[in-house]
């Protein structure tokens, strides 16, 4: 007979708990896998709050592209002096939104929706960006990428179409 009878595999010591006994030394046995160890319910709250903050930083990255791509919604804007530079910038926002997952077209109604323009009124300024997007996108490298983000003009690589009111 072991030092405790309890969890002896004596059948007499058994007997003597009766089925409480029997239930006592299955259940015990059974805790270890029925409750988590604190370490994997610490791991898993890690994860989601590593994803949370993967996620807000997403939607921050979204945030700000979208405001890259309101100035170029307005005609008026797009066709002035400075209206090349906003193309630029309006582009390689609509490169980055796709990179992080948000579609052209949501992309553009998102931002004219966000600028509060009037849709009617971004409808030419939003085709010409789908179509400079549709045409120009695959040839869009790291290097175009961070001098259209500048501004700048990145021909001879990339020459970009004018808007025409």
């Amino acid at each position: 007979m072991s030092a405790t009878p309890l969890f002896s595999s004596n059948r007499k010591s058994l007997r003597r708990f009766g089925p409480a006994g029997v239930w006592l030394v299955t259940s015990v046995a059974a805790w270890p896998q029925a409750v988590p160890s604190q370490a994997n319910i610490d791991a898993s709250a890690q994860r989601r709050l590593q994803e949370t903050a993967r996620e807000a930083q997403r939607q921050h990255r979204i945030e700000e592209q979208l405001r890259n791509v309101s100035p170029a919604l307005f005609s008026e804007a797009l066709a002035g002096p400075g209206g090349p530079a906003l193309a630029r910038k309006a582009l390689a926002a609509l490169v980055r939104l796709q990179q992080d997952g948000l579609p052209m077209d949501e992309a553009l109604t998102r931002a004219a929706r966000s600028s509060g323009i009037d849709p009617a009124a971004a409808a030419k300024p939003a085709s010409y960006l789908r179509n400079l997007f549709t045409q120009k996108s695959g040839q869009i490298t790291p290097t175009i990428l961070a001098k259209l983000e500048a501004g700048k003009d990145p021909a001879p690589d990339l020459v970009l179409a004018p808007f025409a009111r």
